[in-house]
């Protein structure tokens, strides 16, 4: 029985990141946290793990759609690799197991070698090309700004007309940014961090383009997916990432209390995580969450 990484990155609501640290707090696991430079002032007393060994990664600037998403996850991969873990567990500070750590680590000891993303049939290789252009002002996606908003509309309009010239066209996939990688597809992304620059640097939404296009540049990883059947956003659909998000009500949808027999049905699924949850939306699933479902 080997030990796991957890690598999440977390911007806001302290006190729900502590909650999602305390159900992490085992000795088979390792934490890496990230905090969002912007917002790093809001995290003042982090929770200290009793089990686990923490260790928090130099922040950086992350904004909404551009680069900075994979500067990031690639930071926290580069951070804990040399601990030569079974697995390496990408979240969000918004996101929450559904099982306890036993099942978890009960589930990857019988799928070892495997490779567990999302891939994602909701839109075609036309649209996805257009993220791989050079943007400017790329860390202004998510603005008030009307200029911006419409300097950025222009653009992809613009865009819709060009072909992209980074990567050839046959390996253009997305799919969650967030993901369950085992030790060979860590090694291999942090050492070809100079080629994963330059394909996606300036690019909008490339976090989601960034797994499956690698793995299709090196196919020996496609054999090692889990689950590879691509999902449309339906709420029966199997994720293979193993994380239940709603993005047939939101973008994604928050949960809320009155949505926990939807979570039970995930986790009856084989889903082991989801998000995503806002303490300032609904406390209460949180709690519930927490105190039933990894109680058991």
């Amino acid at each position: 029985m080997g030990k796991h990484a957890y690598l999440i990155i977390a911007n806001r609501n302290p006190n729900q990141l502590n909650l999602l640290l305390n159900t992490l707090d085992d000795s088979r696991n390792d934490i890496y946290l990230l905090i969002d430079k912007k917002s790093i002032n809001k995290f003042y007393n982090i929770f200290k793990p009793m089990y686990s060994s923490l260790y928090m990664i130099d922040p950086i600037d992350i904004y909404w759609g551009n680069y900075s998403q994979i500067s990031a996850e690639l930071k926290l991969f580069t951070s804990s690799k040399d601990g030569n873990y079974d697995y390496y567990h990408l979240l969000s500070g918004l996101d929450l197991p559904l099982v306890n750590q036993d099942v978890i680590h009960n589930f990857f000891d019988a799928h070892l070698n495997k490779e567990f993303i999302t891939y994602s049939a909701a839109l075609s290789p036309k649209q996805l090309a257009m993220r791989l252009h050079k943007y400017h002002f790329a860390s202004s996606f998510r603005t008030t700004s009307k200029m911006m908003h419409y300097y950025h509309r222009l653009e992809m309009k613009l865009y819709s007309k060009l072909p992209q010239r980074r990567i050839s066209f046959s390996k253009i996939a997305f799919g969650s940014n967030w993901v369950s990688l085992d030790q060979d597809l860590i090694n291999s992304l942090v050492e070809h961090q100079t080629m994963i620059h330059d394909i996606f640097h300036d690019g909008f939404l490339v976090d989601e383009l960034f797994v499956p296009i690698f793995i299709n540049i090196f196919p020996k990883y496609k054999n090692k997916i889990y689950y590879s059947s691509p999902v449309n956003d339906r709420p029966n659909e199997f994720q293979g990432n193993l994380r239940y998000i709603n993005w047939w009500d939101g973008s994604p949808y928050t949960w809320k209390l009155k949505d926990y027999s939807k979570l039970e049905y995930a986790r009856n699924k084989g889903h082991l995580f989801s998000r995503k949850f806002d303490e300032n939306i609904d406390k209460k699933i949180i709690e519930k969450v927490v105190n039933y479902d990894l109680s058991e």
